[in-house]
């Protein structure tokens, strides 16, 4: 059978793949919630900005520094997403992550409607 597991080039020690495989879905959630329209403007801005960050040259610690010149990129990269999440409606977070999982869809489980009392009585 083979091994699904990937071993780092640096240190020989085999990667989790739960945590890959969450870091995936993180993306995937976040992706999603970038295309819903009902995430409030501010909250999408925080995504272009860390990856502005990222990607620019400027660092707080240069990347020249092997291990922890990264470290502020991974650090930005997992506190601007947790960041994202938390400012984004908790009720559109749940329906994407919901959605990702395979569940039913929030949207699904009610109807919105109108309602009247019919007398039959009379």
């Amino acid at each position: 059978m083979a091994d699904t597991t990937t071993k780092t080039a640096a240190t020989g020690k085999r990667a989790d793949p739960s945590v890959l495989i969450e870091i995936w879905r993180s993306m995937q959630l976040v992706w999603r919630l970038m295309l819903d329209p009902r995430v409030p403007f501010l909250p999408k801005l925080i995504v272009p900005l860390v990856a502005l960050y990222v990607l620019s040259p400027l660092d707080l610690i240069p990347d020249v520094l092997l291990v922890v010149g990264q470290l502020d990129d991974i650090a930005l990269l997992f506190f601007g997403t947790k960041l994202f999440l938390n400012s984004c409606p908790p009720d559109v977070v749940l329906e994407h992550r919901r959605a990702l999982e395979g569940g039913t869809v929030s949207s699904d489980e009610y109807v919105d409607g109108s309602y009247r009392v019919v007398d039959e009585d009379k």
